[in-house]
C-alpha cells in the first residue's frame, strides 16, 4: 500500500479508491485494529461515492474564491457546532461568552490548518488544553499525542480517516469520563476533543468541518455501542458521512460563483423528482387517513402540490431548507399532505429545492410537518440536519429514486408517529 501522507502536508481532496482503508486492503493502526471491505456495508460505501461527487461540485463551485476572501458559511458552521456540541453535551443554558469561547477554539484550530500545522504530540497536546472538556478534562500523554496522530496518518477515505482519529481520540478520553447520566452516545463521545480533531482530520483533506447535529444522539449511540474498534469505525462512519453532507451543502449554498460560472439546468430534474415525490405521497396518504382516523373519526386528508412562489409554503419550504443547511435557491417545488382534526391541523410537506442563490446545480430533497393549533405553528418532527437526500447535476430521477422514497417513507412514518404519540 502505497505511504500516508506525512503529518505536515495537507493532502488535498483524497479521491475514492480501492487502496483505501474500507475498500479493499487490510490497515493496521494504533493498538493492531483492522478494518476491511466487508467491514462497510455496502450502503456506506455508496454513501462515500456520493459524498465525493458532491464535494467535487463544492470544489467547482469555491474554485473561483480568493483564499483570503472572509467565508461567512464556514464562520456560520462553527458557530453551529459549537450551540450543538453544548446541547449533545446537555448544556442547554451556556452563557454567550462561553459559547464564544468554544467558538474561538475552534477557529484558531481550523487557521492552524490553513498554516499547515504538523499533527504532532506536542501540537496535539496544545489542543487538548484548547479544548478541556465541559464536565471533565482531558487525560494526556505523549503515548495519547502518537496513537492519535498513527490515526491521523492512516490512509484512508477522509471520512474514514476522521472516524479513526475521533475514536482514537475517544478512547484516549475514556477512563476519566464519569458515568453515563442521559440518553445518547457516552460521555467521552460528547467531550469536544475528538469533535474539534475530527474536523481537523476533514480539514486538512480539504473537506469543510463536521455539520454536528445533536438530535443524531442516538445513531452516535449505536454507533458507541460497537463491541470493538472495527464495528464502532462501522458505526460512525456513515454519521459522519451524513454530518459532511450537510456541512458541504451549507458552504455551497452560501458561495457566491465567479463570474463565468454557468451552473447546469436543474428544472428538467427537479421535475421529474417532484412527479415521483407527489405520486408517492399520494399513495400513501391512505396511511396518514388510517392512523389519523383512529384519533379523530372526523379527521380529512388533503393533498396538494405547486411551487413555492407565496406564503404560506413559501415559509415552509425555507423552514424546511434551514433544518437540513440548505440555502434556498430560486425554485422549490412541494408537495403536502393536510390532516385536520377538531383540534388542529398537521401539514406534512416535501419540497425539492435549489440550493443556492444564484442556483450551483444541486438539488435537495427536504421535508417538514407543522402542527397549527390556536393560532401558533409547531415543528413536530424536528429532522436532524442529516436528514436529506442532496442530488447534484449528474444524476437523474431514476438511479436516485430509491433514496428519494426512503426518504419520504421516513417522513410519512415518523409523522404518523407523532400524531399517535400528542393523541391528537
Amino acid at each position: 500500500m502505497s505511504s500516508a501522507p506525512r503529518p505536515g502536508k495537507n493532502p488535498g481532496p483524497t479521491r475514492f479508491h480501492h487502496r483505501y482503508a474500507g475498500y479493499g486492503d487490510t490497515v493496521n493502526f494504533g493498538s493492531g485494529s483492522v478494518l476491511v471491505r466487508e467491514h462497510l456495508a455496502a450502503d456506506t460505501s455508496r454513501e462515500l461515492a456520493k459524498l465525493d461527487r458532491l464535494r467535487d461540485v463544492w470544489a467547482e463551485h469555491r474554485r473561483p474564491h480568493p483564499p483570503d476572501r472572509p467565508d461567512e458559511a464556514r464562520h456560520a458552521l462553527i458557530q453551529r457546532h459549537a450551540r450543538e456540541l453544548r446541547a449533545l453535551a446537555g448544556h442547554t443554558a451556556t452563557p454567550v461568552e462561553q459559547l464564544r469561547a468554544d467558538e474561538e477554539a475552534l477557529a484558531t484550530t481550523a487557521a492552524d490548518c490553513r498554516a499547515v500545522q504538523e499533527l504532532t504530540p506536542t501540537y496535539l497536546h496544545l489542543l487538548a488544553q484548547r479544548f478541556p472538556g465541559f464536565d471533565h478534562p482531558a487525560p494526556w500523554s505523549p503515548e495519547a499525542g502518537e496513537r492519535i496522530a498513527d490515526a491521523a496518518r492512516i490512509e484512508a477515505h477522509p471520512v474514514v480517516r476522521a472516524a479513526h482519529v475521533f475514536l482514537a481520540c475517544a478512547a484516549e478520553l475514556a477512563p476519566a469520563a464519569p458515568e453515563q447520566d442521559r440518553p445518547g452516545p457516552p460521555q467521552h463521545w460528547r467531550h469536544p476533543l475528538p469533535w474539534a480533531l475530527a474536523s481537523l482530520s476533514l480539514l486538512r483533506s480539504n473537506y469543510p468541518p463536521l455539520a454536528l447535529d445533536h438530535r443524531l444522539a442516538s445513531e452516535l449511540h449505536d454507533a458507541a455501542s460497537g463491541t470493538d474498534h472495527t464495528r464502532r469505525v462501522s458505526g460512525l462512519v456513515p454519521v459522519l458521512a451524513g454530518m459532511e453532507a450537510a456541512a458541504l451543502r451549507k458552504e455551497l449554498g452560501c458561495s457566491v460563483p465567479g463570474g463565468k460560472y454557468r451552473p447546469p439546468r436543474t428544472e428538467p430534474l427537479a421535475a421529474a423528482v417532484h412527479r415521483r415525490v407527489q405520486e408517492h405521497v399520494t399513495s400513501r396518504s391512505g396511511y396518514l387517513a388510517l392512523v389519523l382516523r383512529e384519533l379523530d373519526t372526523t379527521a380529512r386528508v388533503t393533498s396538494e402540490a405547486g411551487s413555492a412562489e407565496e406564503a404560506p409554503e413559501n415559509l415552509r419550504c425555507d423552514d424546511a431548507a434551514a433544518r437540513a443547511l440548505v440555502s434556498r435557491g430560486p425554485v422549490c417545488r412541494w408537495v403536502s399532505v393536510d390532516l385536520t382534526m377538531a383540534d388542529g391541523t398537521v401539514r406534512m410537506l416535501v419540497a425539492v429545492q435549489d440550493v443556492g442563490t444564484p442556483a450551483t446545480g444541486v438539488l435537495a430533497v427536504t421535508a417538514g410537518a407543522w402542527l397549527a393549533t390556536g393560532g401558533s405553528e409547531t415543528d413536530i418532527l424536528d429532522l436532524a440536519c442529516t436528514r436529506c437526500v442532496t442530488l447534484i447535476p449528474t444524476d437523474t430521477a431514476g438511479e436516485r429514486w430509491p433514496e428519494v422514497e426512503r426518504f419520504v417513507d421516513t417522513v410519512v412514518d415518523t409523522t404518523a408517529d407523532r400524531l399517535a404519540r400528542l393523541g391528537l
